[in-house]
This record gives C-alpha cells, sequence and structure tokens, in this order.
C-alpha cells in the first residue's frame, strides 16, 4: 500500500500566513504607539505654540513663603513650574498647583518651595492645559517662557 503525502494544504497555509502576519502587525503597532506621544492641543492648535501667548508677572516673597501671579497674556495660565538655578543651568523643584487657573487679568499665588531661600534665583515656568483627544493634560511650557526672579 503506497501512502499519500501529508502536509498541510496550500488554503490552511496561506490562512496561518496570513494570520501571523495581522498578528505581528498588531504588535508592532501597538509597541510603536508607546514611543509616539499623543498630540495636545489647545485652542485647535499644538499647545506648545500656545505658549507664546502666555505672558505673566511673578514675583517670589519669601516672608510669605509665596510666588504672586499676575497672568497679563492671552491664554490662561493651569499652573507654574518652578526651578532653581544651578550652575549647570535650571533643576526643576516643584510643580504647584493653582487653586483656580488664572485667566486674562487675574491673580493667584502659589507656595514657594521650602528648598529655596531668600535671595535665590528661580525661574517660573507657566503650565497650560491642553486636550488630546481622550483626555486634558497640562503642558509644561519652555524654559524660554519662564520668569527669571529673584526671591525677596
Amino acid at each position: 500500500m503506497k501512502r499519500g503525502k501529508k502536509g498541510v494544504s496550500p488554503v490552511i497555509a496561506t490562512v496561518l500566513l496570513v494570520a501571523i502576519g495581522l498578528v505581528l502587525a498588531i504588535i508592532i503597532f501597538l509597541w510603536a504607539r508607546s514611543f509616539i506621544g499623543e498630540k495636545v492641543q489647545k485652542n485647535d492648535r499644538a499647545v506648545e505654540s500656545s505658549c507664546e501667548e502666555a505672558s505673566f508677572i511673578a514675583e517670589a516673597v519669601f516672608s510669605t513663603g509665596k510666588i504672586n501671579i499676575e497672568n497679563t497674556g492671552n491664554i490662561p495660565l493651569y499652573g507654574v513650574e518652578v526651578r532653581e538655578k544651578t550652575l549647570g543651568g535650571w533643576d526643576t523643584i516643584d510643580t504647584p498647583d493653582l487653586t483656580n487657573t488664572i485667566s486674562n487679568g487675574e491673580t493667584d499665588s502659589v507656595d514657594l518651595p521650602s528648598e529655596i531661600s531668600s535671595g535665590e534665583t528661580i525661574l517660573v515656568v507657566p503650565v497650560l492645559l491642553g486636550e488630546t483627544s481622550t483626555n486634558i493634560k497640562a503642558h509644561v511650557c519652555d524654559k524660554d517662557y519662564g520668569k527669571e526672579i529673584v526671591v525677596g
């Protein structure tokens, strides 16, 4: 008795190859998605470009332990990031939350980080609120948009 060739039929082999290809494509897509951040927008444009409209006056008062902030720009401020001047540049110390978003012309204050002493130079950088397709995110502007102040 002669045995016939045994193996996988061409149709089943093709289905298996397509399924393996799809599974690999999905795995690669999910892996690559973690490297690519979702775009944060404000007023239908990238939140980074909205930082240009953020303008404020900041004053750090050591005796009260507060940083007073007045929004003089065209965009609401969600918070500030405080950076301490070091030999190598600026080190982020704290990103205190504002009690309320500061609209144009309004004033609010945040606590001065306890690491800061009188006479030190700090950089106060604005934090804006932006949107993604799924949620709302805070965005810290670049240091170029910050205000360098001496704690008095």
